[in-house]
């Protein structure tokens, strides 16, 4: 009688978790596909702002990110994580959460974003803020 009751709850589980899978896949990020141009601000710790304008064929967030390291002064550090990519160092300006609450937000057309950098669809028309804030 113990089994079966565990069993079922098991069960029950797995079932949620392929519903909770199939609505992500269904109504989550979708990229759009082909050539696109975005904008990309990186705001430092004093709120300086530096801008760069990308041609890109990149998908996500994180493809516009590399193409801007290979081709101009950006640079980003980050790591993989289980709930993506953390980025930890804006153009050489290290935000260390542990020490102040310090983190690079990423805003996508003016509102925070929803998705890390590797999960973050990119549109043509897009504007992307890192921005160095502290949570508090």
């Amino acid at each position: 009688m113990k089994n079966s009751s565990l069993l079922k709850w098991i069960i029950g589980l797995v079932i949620a978790a392929l519903v909770m899978f199939g609505a992500y896949k269904a109504f989550g990020p979708k990229p759009q596909a082909g050539s696109k141009t975005v904008i990309v601000e990186v705001v430092n710790k004093e709120g300086e702002t530096k801008k760069y304008e990308v041609k890109t064929d990149a998908e996500y967030l994180k493809g516009v990110m590399e193409e801007l390291k290979e081709s101009s002064d950006f640079a980003y550090v980050g790591s993989e994580s289980d709930y993506g990519l953390y980025i930890s160092s804006v153009n050489g300006e290290e935000a260390v959460y542990d020490d102040d609450g310090a983190y690079w937000a990423i805003y996508v057309n003016g509102k925070y974003g929803d998705y890390g950098a590797d999960q973050q669809p990119v549109a043509d028309g897009d504007t992307f803020r890192f921005a160095y804030e502290i949570y508090e």
